[in-house]
């Protein structure tokens, strides 16, 4: 009888255990869903009231028709990441057709751009209004007014292809060499079709989230330093050769762009051609002091820096908002990292931990890039700011990413 009151003891305080296991998992998706929700709506908000000022220039010239567009693109980019959030489950575009069908689809948008922009553009005027070149890359569409970016918008069928990639390898245990083979395919032929559009910058975006999710696997230690040791020095090889070249203004123009960003990290000098942009940046940033000029009082805007409300967006932020401004949205960017990888600690399976994780690391990886190219301390890439710069690709993307994390938050933990 004691044992049978004793069991039946155990047994009650199980059950006790595993429902308030329950509870605490609930409370904790709601907070996470709640966080990363408002983290987003503040960072769209400061990101519209930053555009107003930085467009003042724009707006006396030829209205609002920029502001407005921005604002549009937010909010059809919020509805699409809202209906992601609820439906379909994250689980469905793992499945093979739907994974063969992205990356046949993704490999046949590049393969028409490449061809229209590079080959059918000098002989067929068509084609070369349909695929313009934009600061020397031809990774654009467009029709009419309205442009796209397909490598931006291709991005999240990129990590769904390489999350279901990595829960392959995890499930059929790959060695890690054949691991290494696997995915060194897929980014292989990713890396091959966005070189081929001559646009560096995201290319070198799409590697980075491959290396990101990469670190994310179970491959051993030794590989990933092995890898990352000659990733590094290859690196630094490349720069020294740019770096001792005598003259590299009649080296093309992302050589140019190496160069500059070299002599500018080294001897803080920067020339009028490929380095005026990331001067002005940095006059910027500094005039911005600790708590900024204010609202609206930024000066680079008014035609002293190109490209002021796309790729060097910060420029402006930081002109007007000081180091506190930038301290509290880079905090920001940083916390919606910070739940997207919980999201993905806590989610069950393979496939939606690998695109919980691709969808974090897609958005860090851009926003240290962007900083880092405002700063000088990369090259200049042409990476807009995420959620922030304008450019509706970028923007919709963004959300869609972070409309299925929510997802994964939601339905993950089954």
């Amino acid at each position: 009888m004691e044992k049978n009151l004793t069991e039946e003891l155990h047994a009650k305080n199980m059950r006790y255990e595993r429902e308030e296991r329950k509870r605490n998992e609930k409370t904790s998706r709601i907070r996470r869903n709640i966080s990363l929700v408002f983290l987003v709506i503040f960072i769209v908000i400061i990101s519209e009231i930053n555009m107003l000022s930085a467009s003042l220039f724009d707006i006396y010239e030829n209205g609002f028709k920029g502001v407005w567009s921005h604002l549009v693109y937010i909010l059809g980019g919020l509805a699409v990441g809202g209906v992601l959030a609820f439906f379909p489950s994250y689980k469905w575009y793992g499945k093979n057709r739907v994974v063969g069908t992205l990356f046949l689809g993704s490999a046949g948008i590049f393969l028409f751009i490449i061809i229209a922009g590079k080959y059918l553009s000098p002989v067929i005027p068509f084609f070369k209004l349909l695929v313009p070149r934009v600061n020397g890359a031809i990774g654009w569409i467009r029709i009419g007014s309205f442009s796209i970016q397909p490598a931006e918008i291709l991005k999240i069928p990129y990590i769904i292809i390489l999350a279901h990639a990595m829960e392959v390898a995890e499930k059929q245990r790959y060695k890690d060499r054949d691991i290494l083979i696997f995915l060194g395919i897929i980014i292989a032929i990713y890396m091959t079709l966005i070189i081929w559009q001559e646009d560096l910058g995201t290319g070198l975006h799409y590697l980075s989230i491959f290396v990101f999710m990469f670190f994310m696997t179970r491959f051993s230690m030794k590989w990933i330093i092995g890898i990352s040791t000659a990733g590094i020095a290859l690196m630094g090889g490349f720069f020294y050769y740019v770096y001792s070249l005598e003259d590299v203004s009649d080296k093309g123009y992302k050589l140019g762009r190496v160069g500059s960003f070299l002599n500018g990290l080294i001897h803080n000098e920067y020339d009028n051609l490929y380095g005026y942009q990331v001067w002005q940046s940095l006059l910027a940033f500094g005039s911005g002091g600790i708590v900024g000029k204010g609202y609206a009082n930024g000066v680079q805007k008014y035609s002293y820096l190109p490209e002021v409300n796309t790729d060097f967006i910060l420029a402006s932020f930081g002109e007007e908002f000081g180091f506190v401004g930038m301290t509290i949205l880079l905090f920001a960017y940083f916390m919606i990292f910070s739940i997207i990888k919980r999201i993905a600690m806590n989610t069950k399976d393979y496939f939606g931990k690998y695109l919980a994780i691709g969808i974090g690391g897609y958005i860090i990886t851009q926003v240290l890039i962007n900083v880092s190219v405002a700063l000088g301390l990369l090259p200049v890439f042409g990476i807009p700011m995420p959620l922030f710069s304008y450019g509706g690709s970028s923007i919709v993307t963004i959300l869609i990413g972070i409309g299925i994390a929510l997802n994964i938050n939601n339905q993950g933990y089954k």
